[in-house]
C-alpha cells in the first residue's frame, strides 16, 4: 500500500507541472516562457498546499487514505483539464477563431494608452475609497490591509471586485503605453504597492508573474536576474501578509496550518465515504448560479450557494461571516456527481477553453506583437495576463466588465486621434 501511496504523490507533483509539457510540447515555445514563469512563482505555494499542509495537519501524514483519495481527484482533475486544453486548442486552430478576433484594425496610440490607464486607475482610486470607507474605515483598512479583506467585504464585495479589476486593467495599459523594461520594473513596483492594500496575497503574487511574462514578451535579457531577486522578495511581502493575519500565533508551524486546502479536502472524502455527506447531485453547480448576481441587486440572495454548500456542512454558519476556508482535492467536481463529474467538469471547464482560445490567439495566430498596439492586443493581454482581472465576475458579468475596459480604451484612443488633427486647440 505505502508502494501505491509513494506513487500517488508523485503523480500528484508531476501533474503540477503541465504547463511545461504543454509550452512545450502543443506551442512550441521556449523554456522560459508566460507558463512557465507563472509556474515557477506558484511553486512554492503549491507545494505547500500539497505537500507541507497535510504533514502537519492531518494524523497520518501524506499516508492518510482520505488525503490520498483527495489527491488523486486532483490529479485527475489536472488530466481532464489538460485533456480538454489540448482538444480546445486544436480545434480553435481548425475553425481558425482568429478570423472572429475583434478590434483588431484598432491602432493606439501611447498617449491614447495613457489617458486609458489613468482613467482606470482614477476609477481604482474611487473604488477603494468606497469599499474602505463602508465599514471599517479608510485608516483602519490601510493600517491592515488583511484584516479589510477577510472582515470587512460583507456587503461591500461589488466595490472590492470593481476596485481589483480596474487597478489591473491600468497596470497592464500602462504597461503597453511604453513597453520598455526600465518602465516594466517601475510601474510593477508601484502597481504592487497599490494591490497590496487590497490585502489579497493572491492578488500581490499575480502582479509579479504579469510584470515577468510583460519582460518576457520584450525578450529582456536580465529577466532570469529579476526573478531571483524579486521572488524572495515578493514572498517576504506574503509572509508579512500573513503575520498580520495571525498576530502572536505566528510561527513556522502556523504558516504550514495556513495551507488546509488539502486537510479540508480530506474530511471530506472521510465524510462522504462514511455516509455522512451524500453527493449533491447538480445542486452546487446550479446554486452556484447565484455568483452571477450581484448582491447590491438581489439584496435577498443566499449567503450559502455553490461549493459553500460543502462549507456548511463542516462550519456552519462560518459562510455568513465571510469565513469560507478553501477545498483540494477536486471537492467542488466531485460533490456534485463522483468521479464522473471530475472528468466532465474538468475536460470542459472554462479554464481549459479559455486558456486553449488565448494560448491559440497569442501564440500562434494572429499573435502579440508589442512594437504596434492594436486593441487586439490590449484585449488578448487583459482576458489572460491582466494580474486576477474579473476574479470576481463570472460569465456574461466578466464579458461586460472586458466590453467596459475596451470602451475606455476606444474612447481614450479617440479622444487622442481628435487632437492629433490639423487645426485642433491641441
Amino acid at each position: 500500500m505505502e508502494l501505491l501511496f509513494t506513487l500517488n504523490l508523485l503523480l500528484g507533483i508531476g501533474s503540477i507541472f503541465w504547463p511545461v509539457w504543454f509550452s512545450r510540447s502543443q506551442l512550441a515555445l521556449p523554456w522560459v516562457n508566460p507558463f512557465t514563469i507563472s509556474l515557477a512563482v506558484s511553486l512554492p505555494v503549491q507545494l505547500m498546499k500539497l505537500l507541507g499542509g497535510p504533514l502537519v495537519l492531518i494524523d497520518g501524514g501524506l499516508f492518510d487514505v482520505d488525503y490520498q483519495l483527495a489527491l488523486l481527484m486532483g490529479t485527475l482533475l489536472i488530466a481532464a483539464q489538460t485533456l480538454g486544453l489540448v482538444f480546445f486548442l486544436r480545434l480553435f486552430g481548425q475553425i481558425r477563431i482568429e478570423r472572429y478576433l475583434p478590434f483588431q484594425r484598432l491602432h493606439l496610440g501611447s498617449s491614447g494608452l495613457w489617458r486609458a490607464a489613468a482613467a482606470t486607475l482614477l476609477a481604482f482610486a474611487v473604488f477603494f475609497v468606497l469599499l474602505a470607507t463602508a465599514e471599517f474605515g479608510l485608516g483602519n483598512w490601510l493600517g491592515n490591509p488583511r484584516e479589510g479583506y477577510q472582515l470587512y467585504r460583507t456587503g461591500q464585495g461589488h466595490w472590492y471586485a470593481m476596485a481589483l479589476s480596474t487597478l489591473s486593467a491600468s497596470y497592464l495599459l500602462t504597461l503597453l503605453a511604453r513597453p520598455k523594461p526600465t518602465t516594466a520594473i517601475a510601474c510593477s513596483l508601484f502597481y504592487a504597492l497599490l494591490s497590496y492594500f487590497l490585502g489579497s496575497k493572491g492578488t500581490l503574487l499575480a502582479f509579479f508573474v504579469t510584470g515577468l511574462v510583460f519582460l518576457w514578451f520584450l525578450k529582456w535579457k536580465h529577466l532570469v536576474r529579476v526573478f531571483l531577486i524579486g521572488t524572495p522578495l515578493l514572498f517576504s511581502a506574503l509572509v508579512y501578509n500573513l503575520f498580520l493575519a495571525l498576530g502572536d500565533g505566528f510561527d513556522f508551524q502556523a504558516i504550514l496550518e495556513y495551507f488546509d486546502y488539502y486537510k479540508n479536502a480530506a474530511d471530506y472524502y472521510h465524510a462522504h465515504l462514511a455516509g455522512q455527506l451524500p453527493l449533491f447531485w447538480g445542486e452546487i453547480s446550479l446554486s452556484s448560479l447565484w455568483a452571477y448576481a450581484p448582491r447590491a441587486l438581489f439584496p435577498d440572495k443566499p449567503v450559502v450557494y455553490g461549493i459553500l454548500l460543502v462549507n456548511e456542512f463542516f462550519y456552519p454558519g462560518q459562510a455568513e461571516l465571510t469565513n469560507t476556508p478553501a477545498f483540494g482535492g477536486a471537492v467542488e467536481q466531485y460533490a456534485d456527481f463522483g468521479l464522473p463529474g471530475v472528468i466532465f467538469f474538468g475536460f470542459f471547464s472554462a479554464q481549459s477553453v479559455l486558456t486553449a482560445m488565448m494560448s491559440h490567439l497569442i501564440f500562434k495566430r494572429p499573435g502579440i506583437g508589442l512594437n504596434s498596439v492594436s486593441g487586439a492586443t490590449v484585449l488578448l493581454m487583459l482576458i489572460q495576463f491582466a494580474p486576477a482581472f474579473g476574479s470576481y465576475f463570472p460569465g456574461w458579468l466578466f464579458l461586460a466588465l472586458v466590453l467596459v475596459i475596451m470602451l475606455i480604451v476606444r474612447i481614450a484612443a479617440a479622444r487622442y486621434r481628435w487632437l492629433q488633427q490639423p487645426g485642433s486647440l491641441a
